[in-house]
This record gives structure tokens, sequence and C-alpha cells, in this order.
């Protein structure tokens, strides 16, 4: 059967050769490099952005179509589902078989109005489109609806992750198990947020991971917050943090002025942007770049033909500007990415901690904690982690003038792997923060969030433990290099992330590298960034006051 992909449209390379190209080679050496014996993996964070998607709104109607139609499968998938649960039911007067795709899709996207735009009037809007020819079909997608190209994408990660942690590494069963009393399985915790293009991203890279299952393997049970209790993305109604954001950009713009000022010189100079820019340009304080770069980069992963004007330098630009927009205040405010990612950077420290806990035997009362825990999200989800982590693709001086994109693409990926190495030298030298562990055991709350030595969450007891222990952990002396068999590292893509804090050659591997953190390394590195909830409280409500008076 011919694929839904290929019949709809005119894609030069498919998702999957694109995230297969970012992902590293798994030859025999580099296992063994990377993952010599002595080094037990424990746990892996998976934290991806979803794949291929429309643009997020319609702003650029003269050099983009106005029906992108490369949803046929998607589509499929979501007229299917909601039939068979019964939230939807044809008309028999105008769809007896069941396959009147526009009365579905009115039904699915009713919320999405596909002939609205932020800026243009719908008699504008049918003029600027000029001799568009793309028409209304099965395979017509909404405003950031995931196409068949994200799909792909997000296959190919799965594949890849099977080949990693199943084939080569025995690490993840090659089947799932079943849970207790035949629940969904314990092997993998997995998480969406609640946007569709997350959730179904998800689902397909759990089809690339384990393909092909049979009727009766075990279920998956996927996590959905709702959205006022999400973290796996900002809090976009925080007008505290908003406003924070806003002024963070702006000084960021200055530090890459004149890159930003010939950008926003270049632009108009095209023809087909000069409207639409000049216009939403108005309306956004410090996101210019970044709405040009979700149409165009959305428009080149799905193989659309772009004025000459916008070649690959200019992409290049307009992502790298775009970084400077979002993700470099963040690298900049620590007060920001608190406020931004802190409580999933917290969450991800309970999780280690558990695997650690679960590791040493102390798992009374607590469900075994799993291999995987994958996270669905957004490019705003793994730029600020990128933040937290230091990588230099949110803080290079070289950031606007690269010609690698910077912006995280679909389907881009973070893994956080726990490793357990009792065998090799730990380091011998304390590194350079170690001063800040004469604090180790104190109230960590007292201690402001820039000298902390681990995150508030990390608990005490996690240093109070000796093989053999079976009594209260209290009784069991505070040893500060009671975690010292256990390391981390981070994979961004096809590469390892140095994090700033385990540069130090006390904080790292003795043989691995600085690639590969001591926990405690790791710890340091995240631990100003996870605030208790009366810390965040209180950061808000002082923010709100400067704020307040700064406008007064």
């Amino acid at each position: 059967m011919a694929s839904p992909i290929a019949a709809s449209s005119n894609i030069d390379s498919s998702g999957s050769s694109v995230v297969q190209a970012r992902q590293p080679k798994l030859s025999p050496e580099f296992i063994a490099q990377h993952y010599p014996s002595e080094a037990k993996l424990l746990h892996v964070h998976l934290i991806h952005r979803h794949g291929e998607r429309t643009p997020a709104s319609h702003l650029f109607p003269s050099i983009s179509p106005r029906y992108w139609n490369f949803c046929a499968q998607g589509n499929r998938l979501h007229a299917d589902f909601a039939k068979a649960v019964k939230v939807y039911s044809p008309n028999s007067e105008t769809d007896k078989d069941g396959n009147n795709y526009q009365q579905w899709y009115n039904y699915m996207f009713k919320s999405e109005n596909y002939k609205n735009t932020s800026i243009f009037p719908k008699d504008n809007l049918s003029k600027a489109h000029g001799n568009d020819k793309s028409q209304f079909t099965a395979d017509t997608c909404a405003f950031g609806q995931l196409t068949d190209v994200g799909r792909q994408s997000l296959t190919a990660l799965g594949l890849h992750m099977r080949a990693l942690y199943m084939d080569a590494l025995g690490f993840l069963p090659a089947v799932p198990r079943p849970g207790d009393n035949n629940e969904p399985t314990e092997d993998l915790y997995l998480r969406t947020s609640s946007y569709s293009r997350a959730f179904e991203s998800l689902q397909h890279a759990l089809g690339g991971m384990y393909p092909n299952l049979p009727a009766n393997s075990p279920l998956f049970r996927i996590n959905v917050r709702p959205r006022n209790r999400e973290n796996l993305y900002p809090d976009y109604h925080c007008e505290i943090t908003n406003r924070l954001h806003t002024e963070k950009a702006i000084e960021s713009i200055k530090l890459f002025a004149e890159d930003y000022a010939t950008l926003h010189k270049d632009i108009p100079q095209i023809p087909s942007l000069r409207e639409p820019f000049e216009v939403e340009l108005k309306r956004r304080t410090a996101h210019g770049s970044l709405f040009v770069w979700d149409t165009t980069s959305s428009m080149r992963s799905h193989g659309l033909p772009l004025p000459k004007e916008i070649d690959d330098e200019l992409i290049a630009r307009l992502s790298n500007m775009s970084a400077v927009e979002y993700l470099h205040p963040t690298m900049r405010s620590i007060q920001l990415a608190r406020m931004q990612i802190g409580p999933l950077v917290g969450e991800l420290a309970d999780n280690v901690v558990g695997v650690v806990e679960a590791d040493r035997g102390i798992v009374t009362g607590k469900q075994r904690p799993p291999k995987m825990s994958i996270y669905s999200g957004h490019d705003t989800t793994v730029g600020p982690l990128l933040a937290v982590f230091g990588d230099d693709l949110a803080g290079s001086p070289s950031l606007a003038t690269s010609a690698t994109p910077m912006w995280p693409p679909f389907a881009s990926s973070l893994r956080i792997e726990l490793l357990k190495d009792s065998a090799s030298p730990y380091p011998t030298i304390q590194p350079s923060w170690a001063g800040d562990l004469a604090n180790h055991s104190e109230d960590m709350s007292a201690i402001p969030p820039e000298e902390r030595i681990r995150p508030l969450n990390v608990p005490d007891s996690l240093y109070r433990w000796a093989p053999r222990q079976t009594d209260n952990a209290s009784a069991v002396p505070f040893n500060p290099r009671a975690t010292r068999d256990y390391y981390v590292r981070i994979w961004y893509n096809d590469r390892s992330v140095q994090l700033p804090a385990c540069r130090d050659p006390g904080a790292h591997h003795t043989k691995l590298g600085p690639s590969v953190c001591t926990l405690d390394g790791f710890f340091k590195q995240i631990a100003r960034f996870v605030p208790s909830e009366s810390e965040t409280i209180q950061e808000r409500l002082a923010l709100a006051e400067a704020q307040s008076q700064s406008h007064q």
C-alpha cells in the first residue's frame, strides 16, 4: 500500500531520515566507549519535542498555502477513533458511508477556523493567496496539527530508542511486561502535555519502540495533567512571568543588537514577507523573529517551496535570533528559568532520587520505579531545560551568527541517563564548589538558591545511608560521599551535554570524562532552579511589586 505521506505531498526527505541523521550511530565502538560494562544503566528520562506540525497560525498567506495537505494518516486516525468511541456520528443524509471528511473535520477541529488569521481580514486573505491552488481535502491539516511527517519523525525516534536500549544494551524488555494484576506496564512512565500534537507524538514514539505488538499486549498508561497544573511548558497565563521574559528578551536582543537590526532590515526587503512582518511586529515587543521562523521552518520541513530570498542562511539566522529572543533570556536569568521550568526540574530530581532509593532497596510502601520516563512536550520544554543544563546552545556568544540553526528542531530530544559504577575510581579531589558542602546537611531553604548544593526536594536521607542499613536513616551519620556510585549523563540529540558544574575534575567520572557528572555535580547544576512553593510565591509577589513600581 502506498504511504499516506507520499500520496499527499511532495516531501523531498522524510521526517524519519532527518531524525535518524540527528542520532548517534550505534556502532560497537560507540557502545563500548559510552556504555562500558562497569557502568550500569539504572534509568533514562526521554524528553522530546513533538514532531513536525503545521504553523501555529496563518500569518504569511502570501508564501504559505491556504490548505496544508499533510494529514492523511492523522485525519483518518482521528475519525476512526471518534467513531469507535461513539463521540461522532455521521449525518446519514449527507454521509451514508461515514466518509464525509468535511463533516468529521468540522467536528474534530471545531475550535479551529482555518479562514481566520491574527492580522488579515477574510477578504485580504483571499487576495493574498493569489495563485494558490491548494484545496480542502481529506488530508487537510488544522493549525498546529501534527502532520504525517511528524508521525514519521517520532516513529524514527522510537526506533532509535529500541535500537539502543533494547537491542544494543538489553536495558528495556523487547516486549512490554505487564504490571501487577495485569495492570499497564510499569517499565515506562509516560506523560504528555494536553496538546494533541504532543499526545500523538508520544503514541508514535511508542509505536517505534514496540512495533507490531500483538493485541493481547499490556496497555500503556499515559498521564496528562490539566493545564493549570502543567509543568512541561511555562505558564503563559502568568503575567508576572510574561513581563519578566519580555524584559529579559529585550536585554538579550541588545546584546545582539547589530545582528538583530540587520535581520529586521533584511526581512522587509522580501516582498512576500514585508506586510505581515511589519504589521505583526507592531504587536510583539520582543518576538519578531520567532513568528517568522515558525512558518518558514514548517514549510521547509514539509518540502514546500519558499521564495528564493529565504535561503539556508536566512533560515539559520531566523532560528538563532529566535533563540536570542526566547532561550537566551532563560539562560541569563536564573529567576526566569525557575519560573518557567523549575517545577519540571524538581520532578526530574524526584525521579532520580526514587531510582537511587530503589537501587539501595529502599522501596517500602513505594511502587517500583520505571526504567524509562518519557515526557512528550514542546520546544518550550526542551529549550528552557537546555538553559538549565547550561548548554552552549542557549548562551553561546556566536549564537546569532552560527550556520547551524539553534532552535530545538521538531522531534529533538533530551535523554538523562542515571548510571551506577562501583568499580571505577571516584574523583579524589573536591570540585571547586565543594565549600558549599559545609551546608550540605542543613536546612537547604535557609541557603540562597545560587549557593545550594542540591535541590530542596532531594532528602537528607539520601546521604544518611550505608550498605546493609535496616534501621532509621537518621541514626546513620551524614556522609557527603554517600552518592559516590551514581552518575548522570545528558544527551541532546546526538551529542552529550557538558554541565558547567560537572566540568570540574572533582565532579565527573574519572574515566568517561566531563560529560558524565557525579550525582552531586548534577544536583549542584540544577539546585538553584528548584524553588520551594513558598519561595515561588514570595518571588512572584516581590517581582509583581517591582514591576508595578517600574510602570508607575
